[in-house]
């Protein structure tokens, strides 16, 4: 190997690029591995390798190794598909830019099987890499190109006339709960009206907060950037929101931090995720999986009980590519010391679908707190909206008007499309995934509490199992002082 290739460890690199490649595609069966591997080879060969038979040498290696192995599993292909890249590389290889050519040639192939259920433009970006410097694509798919034409529109300037808060914004498409029989009625017939819409949920104690990361607030916070504004206000003056590059900046500070904390040893998702259950800031945003639990949090008592609640159920994907392994955070990804989404540039970043509305992720983090396991836990992650005119057009308010991206920007640190949840959701041109709100009123929360309580269980105690909401209960109530002596 070093004998034939000048100043990397060419080998190496292609065997990791080529085993996380084929990891990811295992849904895809041993006839879709084979296939996907030998084009990605073949392209390399062509591209990266210098002598003139390489691509023959790198091709008949592969054939003579995956000729036997049609019913292996992942596994045994792997290793074959290895011990073929080493033997290939040793013969043929004379560049020293194979891993960027294997890289862009399994790019290419992933654009190309782009409904398998485990692959991820995100991946394709990470295959021998985290910090990818290659080249952008000479000859990328249509859609690519159509979002690089469409014109970028920042978020900042003026709120809306009809613009007063996220209230506002998600008030447009939302249906009114006021008991616990029209909870379950409405969420029955979501689920009937589109049954094959993969989704999670999440509920606010107060409807007219936005839907907005922990990061994101603290940075509004910090800035003191306003999201809404009292009835009969002009409005405060123009407002620059965070976007993403604002958002990465601060994680590399947490991470920094974080490393004096000698915390260093933890992937930068699992770090952000625990630095949410302690209340932390960080992109991701809690969900769960169980719309009665999202409903809980939204009813659950506490200063806002005064205030409407807000349930959201969010799609995981645009309307027709709802297929739920899509959402799912690969491990290759959620693994990655330093943050995979910290992308150089807007086109990297609408490659990997970051920010663009067309690909949510969940990850559903290991049940290292009793809390994930009783909530039906996960985390949303998705970057700050990348906003162009197209998608913009998508968000109108209930007067047919359009919301500018600083309303958007108000009321959501994700692409959030209102939807109603009364219509069949429909594919838009724009590929933006559906969301579905429903306001719950205040008098009703009381009601709906002690009805998840008395059908379902659901109490404080079973979903925050643990000695810390033992403690908050006993030091914020006294409703248990005497409660031994009153029972006698």
């Amino acid at each position: 190997m070093k004998d034939a290739v000048r100043g990397v460890d060419v080998r190496a690199a292609v065997r990791d690029a080529v085993r996380r490649q084929t990891w990811s595609l295992g849904g895809a069966g041993a006839a879709g591995l084979d296939d996907a591997v030998r084009t990605a080879l073949e392209g390399a060969a062509r591209d990266a390798v210098g002598r003139a038979d390489a691509r023959a040498a790198v091709r008949d290696a592969v054939r003579r190794q995956t000729w036997s192995l049609g019913g292996a599993e992942s596994a045994g292909l792997d290793d074959a598909v290895r011990t073929a890249l080493e033997g290939a590389a040793r013969d043929a290889v004379g560049s020293v830019d194979a891993r960027a050519a294997v890289r862009e040639a399994i790019r290419r192939r992933t654009s190309l099987l782009g409904e398998s259920r485990f692959v991820d433009p995100a991946l394709a970006l990470e295959l021998a890499d985290s910090r990818p410097t290659s080249p952008a694509l000479t000859e990328p798919a249509p859609d690519v190109v159509a979002r690089r034409r469409d014109r970028r529109v920042p978020s900042d300037g003026l709120f809306s006339e009809n613009f007063t808060g996220p209230g506002s914004f998600f008030a447009t498409h939302e249906v009114v709960i006021d008991s616990f029989v029209s909870l379950s009625r409405e969420l029955s017939a979501l689920s009937e009206r589109n049954p094959d819409l993969s989704m999670v949920w999440r509920g606010q104690q107060n409807a007219d907060w936005g839907l907005h990361s922990s990061l994101y607030r603290k940075l509004l916070e910090h800035h003191d950037v306003k999201t809404s504004r009292a009835d009969g206000e002009s409005g405060p003056a123009p407002q620059t929101f965070p976007d993403e590059s604002a958002m990465v900046e601060a994680e590399r500070s947490i991470l920094e931090e974080a490393a004096d904390w000698r915390m260093s040893d933890l992937s930068a998702l699992e770090l952000m995720a625990r630095l949410q259950h302690h209340g932390g800031p960080s992109r991701l945003i809690d969900v769960t999986r169980n719309p009665l639990i999202a409903a809980w949090f939204a009813v659950e008592d506490g200063e806002a009980d005064s205030q409407d609640g807000r349930l959201f159920a969010l799609a995981t994907a645009p309307v027709g590519k709802n297929n739920p392994g899509n959402a799912v955070l690969s491990e290759v990804l959620a693994s990655k010391r330093y943050p995979f989404w910290a992308y150089e540039s807007e086109e990297e970043r609408s490659e990997a679908e970051w920010g663009t509305g067309a690909r949510r992720r969940i990850w559903v983090p290991p049940a290292y707190d009793a809390r994930i396991a009783a909530q039906n836990a996960a985390f949303l992650l998705e970057g700050v909206p990348m906003f162009t005119a197209a998608k913009l057009r998508m968000f109108r308010s209930s007067e047919k008007r359009q919301w500018r991206a600083v309303d958007v920007a108000a009321s959501t640190s994700i692409y959030a499309r209102p939807a109603h949840p009364h219509r069949r959701a429909r594919a838009n041109e724009a590929g933006l995934a559906p969301v579905f709100t429903f306001r719950i009123k205040a008098e009703a929360k009381s009601e709906i509490r002690q009805a998840l309580t008395r059908v379902y269980g659901y109490t404080t105690a079973l979903l925050y199992p643990d000695i810390q909401a033992l403690s908050l209960r006993l030091r914020s109530r006294s409703d248990w002082v005497g409660r031994m002596r009153d029972q006698q």
